[in-house]
């Protein structure tokens, strides 16, 4: 990781947004979060969201958090997409091929109940429609497509395959198995209970973090990053300063050089922001209603 003493204010903050960025119960921002950000906004910080959700989708989400301005980076797919919103381009990195495609379906076979799900032009292409594929339906404004046979999976490249499960247990279980026998080419985590993610381990958070620092000139040691699970791992190592929310993962905290106070149920990313560079916020009326 990088030296982090020397960082009075950071020059753009990057996070993730569930368990991060917004409530839990209502996935929205809340009012004292958005004030920060706007703050930040204003002393010209950069801020970028980064998510697991392809950024296809992610302007409509944070249309809904109502910040004013909008982010100047969003990246998308845990890393696999890099939206400039100044610019409106979209660098994609490391797709699965079909091939790979094929072999992650086939290797999860032995669990017939579970749903494996991919993005696939603007639609969620699954196995079976149940609650869960009609609540990812309502959240990510998107349509679901329900396969004849597995081989359409594999029809073209595609980011990441989600594998939706009925229960926690069943997505550690699913987890440990697929980390037993995919090759090392491969990365698989968990980031819901219910949500088991296979992609490319060459396409992170963390790569995005640094392709935004190549394309703004601003060194990686005046980013600081924040996030909560096993997809911001890489991003957490690669920021300046990596902060991980204290409701996150056992794996995420130790990778990240410090722990918010707060939960981001109880605006835990402002709060820490606030505490850790005070000089930003010499003029920010923390008591405004």
């Amino acid at each position: 990781m990088v030296n982090t003493s020397s960082m009075e204010n950071p020059e753009l903050v990057l996070a993730d947004i569930d368990g991060t960025l917004v409530e839990d119960a209502t996935r929205t921002m809340t009012p004292f979060v958005r004030r920060v950000l706007q703050h930040l906004h204003k002393k010209g910080v950069l801020f970028g969201i980064a998510s697991g959700r392809p950024c296809d989708e992610l302007p409509n989400t944070i249309a809904q958090y109502e910040m004013g301005f909008e982010p100047d980076f969003i990246v998308g797919m845990n890393g696999g997409e890099v939206l400039d919103t100044s610019t409106g381009e979209v660098s994609v990195f490391d797709q699965l091929q079909p091939d790979r495609i094929k072999t992650i379906i086939e290797m999860m076979q032995p669990y017939d109940k579970v749903n494996p799900v991919i993005y696939r032009e603007h639609l969620l292409v699954c196995r079976f429609c149940d609650d869960l594929i009609r609540t990812s339906e309502e959240h990510a404004h998107k349509k679901s497509i329900v396969v004849k046979s597995d081989d359409e999976y594999w029809t073209e490249p595609t980011g990441k395959i989600m594998f939706r499960t009925q229960t926690p247990e069943e997505c550690e279980e699913i987890e440990a198995f697929a980390k037993a026998h995919i090759d090392s080419t491969l990365a698989a985590f968990r980031t819901q209970p219910t949500l088991l993610e296979v992609q490319d381990i060459n396409m992170n958070k963390g790569v995005a973090l640094m392709e935004i620092s190549r394309r703004t000139g601003i060194d990686r040691s005046r980013i600081v990053a924040y996030g909560d699970a096993s997809n911001d791992n890489e991003m957490l190592r690669a920021a300046g300063l990596g902060v991980c929310m204290i409701n996150g993962l056992p794996d995420t905290k130790a990778s990240a050089d410090a722990i918010t106070e707060k939960d981001n149920d109880h605006d835990g990313m402002a709060y820490d922001l606030i505490e850790r560079f005070p000089r930003l916020f010499e003029d920010f009326d923390i008591d405004q209603a």
